[in-house]
């Protein structure tokens, strides 16, 4: 939805592809920079990177059947049964998923894993901002949704009164023990720093900054809704 000059309109289609497409690719984009560098993913990337490591099978595989058992979940936290919803937080894991397998590959090749430490810390906390500020842009778009993500918009307006920040740090505790269970097996962490930490703490709150800041005329909400209300107040 767009707000502009006092009235909301809905977005053309032109417009929501293109944000849509924004907001993929700075996800992925970011994912796929924070898992090169080694220094810190987002928590449900660093288990994902850390089931693959385990068991030396592709991380995209990992990240496909974590986002498909998470949209099975958000069913049953928004307590609608969605199929729309449901199709649309499974397409998306598996589009994110190869992104996000093409985008490490890349950087990667580059060297990006190899560079001194004084590189990659910065490099790491510029890619977790990436993955927040694309967040925050599909979330308001709601076309569909990594389900992850869609989880945390199901949390934060359903369960946290609109708290990014609670929402988005209560789903991450489950990514976290997840990496910490494959710990106690491979005696290894891997995407699992610096950057885990950051984002743990800070993406919900680069998420509302993202939402001030970054197309401020993109809103959350729901136009009908809109209308409902102004119409009953009126």
């Amino acid at each position: 939805m767009y707000y502009r000059d006092g009235e909301y309109y809905e977005l053309k289609p032109s417009q929501t592809s293109f944000y849509f497409i924004v907001a993929l690719i700075l996800n992925a984009f970011g994912n796929g920079l924070s898992v090169a560098s080694n220094m810190g993913s987002a928590p449900w990337t660093a288990g994902a990177a850390n089931l693959a490591h385990l068991t030396g099978w592709p991380i995209s595989l990992f990240l496909m059947l974590i986002s498909t058992t998470v949209a099975v979940a958000n069913l049953f936290f928004a307590d609608d049964f969605d199929l729309r919803r449901l199709i649309g937080n499974v397409f998306f894991g598996v589009a994110f998923s190869f992104l996000v397998g093409f985008f490490t590959s890349f950087f990667t090749h580059l060297g990006v894993t190899t560079l001194p430490l004084a590189w990659r810390i910065p490099i790491d906390l510029f890619a977790v901002m990436n993955v927040g500020i694309g967040i925050s842009i599909y979330q308001r778009v709601n076309l569909i949704m990594h389900p992850i993500d869609d989880l945390t918009n199901i949390l934060r307006f359903k369960y946290f009164r609109g708290n990014a920040s609670k929402a988005q740090m209560s789903n991450f505790v489950v990514a976290i023990a997840i990496s910490l269970t494959c710990f106690l097996f491979s005696h290894q962490l891997v995407a699992l720093n610096i950057g885990t930490a950051f984002s743990f703490f800070f993406q919900g709150k680069i998420i509302a900054i993202a939402d001030r800041r970054v197309f401020p005329h993109l809103v959350h909400g729901d136009l009908n809704r809109i209308h409902r209300i102004r119409k009953t107040n009126a």
